[in-house]
Parts: structure tokens; sequence; C-alpha cells
């Protein structure tokens, strides 16, 4: 799945936590779709080379291919929230251990990256 940022959409919408390192019109890669229970839903998109990914507001983006990652699976989580993403990303603990660099969560988030990379 791909999109494409844009600052008058993130405007509109009153999205612009973070957006500020995303650029106008460029395309990004979603690696992560989190979908609240209150209606919202979420991007993870990984902006810079030498940075973390993080969750942005789909509503600062048009989606330009619809082709989902066969990595990702459907988990529900409290209330009606749920995320699709690589079930490896899931597991409890996974991204405490990947913000705390984590060797081992470090190569699977790359790999997990690179798989979804590819089928994009």
């Amino acid at each position: 799945m791909r999109v494409r940022f844009s600052m008058e959409k993130a405007e509109q919408a009153d999205a612009k936590q973070g957006v500020s390192s995303l650029r106008d019109g460029t395309e990004y890669t979603v690696l992560e779709v989190y979908f609240s229970g209150e209606g919202e839903s979420f991007f993870r998109i990984k902006f810079a080379e030498n940075e973390d990914s993080a969750l942005f507001n789909s509503e600062a983006f048009e989606v330009t291919s619809t082709k989902i990652p066969p990595t990702w699976k459907l988990f529900p989580s409290e209330g009606r929230s749920f995320t699709l993403c690589p079930e490896s990303w899931n597991r409890p603990g996974f991204w405490e251990s990947y913000y705390d660099h984590d060797p081992q969560a470090l190569t699977l988030y790359e790999q997990e990256c690179q798989a979804i990379i590819e089928s994009s």
C-alpha cells in the first residue's frame, strides 16, 4: 500500500501532528495501519533513512496503491480498534524492544519492512 502526503489535506483535516517530518507530494510505503475505536486511522510511515517510523493521521494522505502486503494480518485490540501489520510486530513487547534498539527487534523490523516494500 502506498500513499502520497498532502500538506493541504493535513491542514484541512487538522491532522498536523508530526507532519513537519514529511515532504509534501512525496509518496510513502505504508508499513502498518491502525484504526482507533473512535473512527480515526493512522499509517505507519518510514519518512527518513536514519529516523524511526511513526504513525501519522491517514487523512493527510491520498492512497496511490491499494495493494495490501501479504504479510499483514488483522489484529483486534481493546474496544473497537484494530491493526493491520505483520504478525511479528503485534507480539507483546515488540515495539518496546524496537525503540530500545534491541538487535533482534531491529532485524525483525527491517526484514518485515523489506517484505512490505517489495510487495507494494
